[in-house]
């Protein structure tokens, strides 16, 4: 059974790292949610591995978090965070909220 996403999905385009001990590869955060990331990437992952993620919201605003990885059919990759601290997750949750007030007033 698959796992029904709870909220929805805000598209970008941010280019990442993601790392597995020290072997660490590019990849592209295509969405986001609060919990977690569609992604793109060449490195070949499994379903419930961990991996770090780190990317740049916007110019100056980083997000560091530890994943699990949901879905994996190369390059695609979704994954959910399991670790991420206070302070990156009000970035990620005031740069969602930012979006949606701009979507709904139509700016």
């Amino acid at each position: 059974m698959t796992q029904k996403r709870e909220l929805f999905r805000v598209v970008i385009e941010r280019v990442g790292l993601l790392a597995r001990g020290a072997e660490v590869a590019p990849c592209e955060v295509l969405d986001l949610t609060g919990n977690g990331f569609q992604l793109s990437t060449k490195l070949t992952v499994a379903v419930g591995e961990r991996l770090e993620l780190e990317f740049f919201l916007s110019k100056g605003v980083p997000i560091q978090c530890i994943v699990e990885v949901t879905y994996a059919a190369s390059p695609q990759v979704g994954a959910h965070i399991t670790k991420i601290s206070p302070e990156h997750q009000r970035c990620l949750a005031q740069f969602i909220e930012q979006l949606n007030v701009l979507n709904l007033t139509g700016f």
